[in-house]
C-alpha cells in the first residue's frame, strides 16, 4: 500500500510519523513543494506529540530535540485572566514540548530517512490536480496512491467548510533572539485579547491575538508594543488573518483532510494539535481495520470538532480581569456557545469521572484542576 501525506508544516510531518509508526508494510510518500513556506505558527504541543515521535521514531527530546530549540512545556500559565495567576498543568508523567517550527520537517526527515528508508520518500512538485476513483488517488494526473492525507493549509474556498463562532480572528507575532527560559506557554490576557509567549532555547515567540472587527490593527500594535515594552513595527512581525472554521467533511472516499485543511479555531491551549492527531487515530482505523465507514468518520470527527468548540468557549466565558468591547464580546458569543446538549454531556461526564469521548480534550483530573482556577471548581460540582 502506499499513502501520499501533502504538506511538511507540523501536522503533515506528524501524519507521515503516524503511518509510519503504526504499520509495517506500508510505503510513506511525503508530496510538497519546497519553494512554498510553511506558516510557521503552532510552536507549543500537546502531549501527543512526543508520544508520537517516541513511538514511530525512539525520538528523545532530551538528547534529540536541541535542533529544534526543544524546551519541555509543563502546562499553560494564564496570567490577567483572573484576579491570581494559574497554571494549567500537564498531569505527570505525561509532558508536551515547545519546538521551531521551521527546523520541523529537516529534522524529523532526518531521522525518517535513517529508520525507514525503504518506506519513506519525498515527492517534490507543485500539486495541480488531485482525482480519485474507486481504487487510487491521482495526482497531477501522474502519480498513483492507494490513499492521501491533505495537510496542505488552510483551504482558498470555504464553501466546503462551516464557520464557527469564536472571539479571535487575528495575530500579530513576534520573534526576540533571547533565551527562554521558563517550562510553560505564557497565556496572558490583554484589553484586547491574549498573548501568547513561548519560550526555545534561543528564541523567544509572542503572538498579540485580537479581533480586528473590534481592535484596529495600528492599536493592536501599539498595545503589543506597551505590554512587551519593545520596539515592534510591521517589519518585525508576522501577520495571520484567519476565520475560525471546520470542514463539512473529513473523508472523501480516499482522500483525507487533517491540519488546518480540516480545521483551525484558535491557538489557546494548542488544542488543534490534539484534535488533528485524533483524526489520524480516524483515518488509521478506516484504512486498515474498516473499523469506520466514510460517515461514521464524518459524525464522530464532527462531535469532537464541537467539543472543541466548547472548551475554548469554556475558557472564554467567565472573561478576564479586563472589562472592555472585546471581553463583554467575548462572554456574549462564549455563553451563547455553551447552550448545547454536547456541554451538558462534558460537565456530567466530568462529575462522573468517565475518561470518555464526551469530555474532550481533557481527562477528568485536569479539567478539574482548570476548573478550580477559572470558575472556584463550581462548573462540576
Amino acid at each position: 500500500m502506499k499513502i501520499a501525506v501533502i504538506g511538511t508544516g507540523t501536522v503533515g510531518v506528524l501524519s507521515v510519523c503516524h503511518f509510519l509508526g503504526y504499520t509495517k508494510d506500508v510505503e510513506v510518500v511525503c508530496v510538497h513543494n519546497p519553494k512554498k513556506n510553511i506558516l510557521g505558527i503552532g510552536e507549543s504541543s500537546t502531549v501527543r506529540m512526543p508520544e508520537l515521535l517516541w513511538k514511530s521514531l525512539d525520538f528523545n527530546f532530551e538528547f534529540d530535540g536541541q535542533e529544534l530549540q526543544y524546551t519541555p512545556k509543563l502546562g499553560v500559565k494564564f496570567k490577567n485572566w483572573r484576579s491570581h495567576d494559574f497554571v494549567s498543568s500537564i498531569i505527570p508523567p505525561s509532558y508536551a514540548i515547545h519546538f521551531d517550527n521551521f527546523k520541523l520537517a529537516e529534522v524529523i526527515f532526518k531521522k525518517i530517512y535513517a529508520k525507514y528508508k525503504n518506506r519513506f520518500s519525498e515527492l517534490k512538485i507543485d500539486i495541480e490536480s488531485l482525482k480519485q476513483n474507486d481504487k487510487e488517488v491521482i495526482i497531477n494526473n501522474q502519480y498513483k496512491f492507494d490513499y492521501v492525507i491533505d495537510c496542505r493549509g488552510f483551504p482558498k474556498d470555504y464553501s466546503n467548510y462551516t464557520m464557527v463562532d469564536l472571539p479571535i480572528n487575528h495575530c500579530l507575532v513576534h520573534a526576540v533572539d533571547e533565551p527562554g527560559t521558563w517550562k510553560f506557554t505564557y497565556h496572558t490576557a490583554h484589553k484586547n485579547g491574549w498573548m501568547f509567549g513561548i519560550p526555545l532555547q534561543k528564541r523567544q515567540g509572542w503572538g498579540y491575538l485580537y479581533n480586528d472587527t473590534i481592535t484596529s490593527k495600528e492599536d493592536a500594535l501599539k498595545n503589543f508594543r506597551e505590554i512587551r515594552n519593545k520596539d515592534i513595527n510591521l517589519d518585525n512581525i508576522r501577520e495571520y488573518m484567519f476565520k475560525p472554521f471546520k470542514a463539512n467533511k473529513y473523508v472523501n472516499g480516499r482522500i483525507m483532510v487533517n491540519g488546518n485543511s480540516a480545521l483551525f479555531y484558535e491557538p489557546i491551549e494548542a488544542i488543534s494539535g490534539g484534535f488533528y492527531d485524533t483524526l489520524n487515530i480516524f483515518y488509521y482505523e478506516y484504512i486498515f481495520h474498516k473499523t469506520f465507514n466514510e460517515g461514521d468518520i464524518n459524525i464522530n470527527v464532527n462531535y469532537i470538532a464541537d467539543k472543541y468548540v466548547n472548551f475554548i468557549s469554556y475558557l472564554y466565558r467567565g472573561g478576564s480581569t479586563y472589562d472592555t468591547d472585546f471581553w463583554r464580546h467575548a462572554v456574549k458569543i462564549c455563553n451563547n456557545n455553551l447552550k448545547n446538549k454536547k456541554w451538558f454531556e462534558t460537565i456530567e461526564s466530568i462529575k462522573q469521572r468517565k475518561e470518555d469521548i464526551t469530555r474532550f480534550p481533557l481527562s477528568c483530573e485536569a479539567w478539574q484542576i482548570l476548573d478550580k482556577n477559572l470558575y472556584d471548581g463550581k462548573t462540576f460540582n
